[in-house]
């Protein structure tokens, strides 16, 4: 049972912490709050169950599809974003709700309220007694870990990276510094909508897609981006498997049914005592 309970945390964390991480550099560079977040999350998992459904697409070609079409799809809504007046925080924060609606709405005309799934290849993989692991898990895990790596690479590594690392800590000195700050507002948008590509297919995979099921990622994306502070690499990672550890077991133990009492009342907890992140520090909340 512990042994299972582990492999589920892994494989939730993950997946928590791909959903996050879009928001999270998006959020910490353009100071955009998007709760369409998680809409378009399900959008990319119901463009991966069309490809595989009616176009028969093998799973794995599904991925760079989705994270080209969202990545598009991102770089169109910052245009929109761009059009709105200050106070932008506030103002990105009431155009993001209306675009949420009218996301599910869509979805709801075009797929109908039935709950869809992208089917998975092959039977779960036993490890030792009744421990099973499935393939959906293996992608989870392998992609998430794999994105997160990238992304840190590039944000350490690069001159791209520092110049994001430099928006996000202190915008209007990164412009005086000759940063592009435009520019880097696209950058985040391209990025973050790369992500969210690739956390539809998996969600589609893993769960039973619905139009009005991107509230909850929206919510584990704010609960996670809070506890680690925008933009701090490990900082998800740490919230996103320790959120995933408090669900498994609030499932394990009381059932399914209070699994999302754990980030509502985690979200409540920090917005009151720790708004700037439980791991920020008071003069560099952003630190990747």
């Amino acid at each position: 049972m512990w042994l299972q309970l582990l492999i589920n945390t892994i494989s939730l964390g993950s997946f928590y912490t791909l959903v996050a991480l879009g928001f999270s550099i998006i959020f910490g560079v353009t100071h955009t709050f998007n709760l369409a977040h998680g809409e378009l999350i399900v959008l990319s998992g119901y463009l991966a169950y069309g490809l595989t459904r009616f176009w028969e697409t093998p799973f794995a070609f599904t991925l760079p599809l989705c994270m080209l079409a969202m990545t598009c799809l991102a770089l169109g809504l910052l245009a929109l974003f761009r059009r709105l007046r200050e106070p932008y925080e506030l103002s990105s924060l009431v155009f993001a709700f209306g675009l949420a609606l009218v996301i599910q709405n869509l979805m709801l005309f075009f797929f109908t309220a039935d709950y869809r799934r992208i089917p998975t290849s092959g039977p779960p993989i036993r490890l030792v007694a009744h421990t099973l692991i499935t393939r959906n898990q293996l992608w989870l895990i392998g992609l998430s870990i794999t994105a997160t790596v990238c992304v840190s690479l590039m944000l350490r590594k690069t001159f791209l990276g520092k110049a994001l690392r430099a928006v996000i800590q202190e915008r209007e000195t990164a412009r005086l510094a000759g940063i592009r700050v435009e520019h880097m507002n696209r950058i985040a948008f391209a990025v973050g909508g790369a992500l969210i590509g690739l956390a539809g297919p998996l969600l589609g995979q893993s769960a039973y897609l619905h139009p009005s099921g991107g509230m909850e990622a929206t919510l584990i994306a704010v609960v996670i981006t809070l506890f680690a502070g925008a933009g701090r690499i490990r900082g998800l990672l740490m919230g996103a498997w320790l959120l995933a550890l408090l669900e498994s077991g609030t499932t394990l133990w009381l059932g399914s049914n209070w699994r999302e009492l754990v980030s509502a009342g985690i979200l409540i907890a920090l917005l009151i005592w720790k708004p700037e992140g439980l791991l920020a520090r008071k003069k560099s909340a952003a630190e990747l």
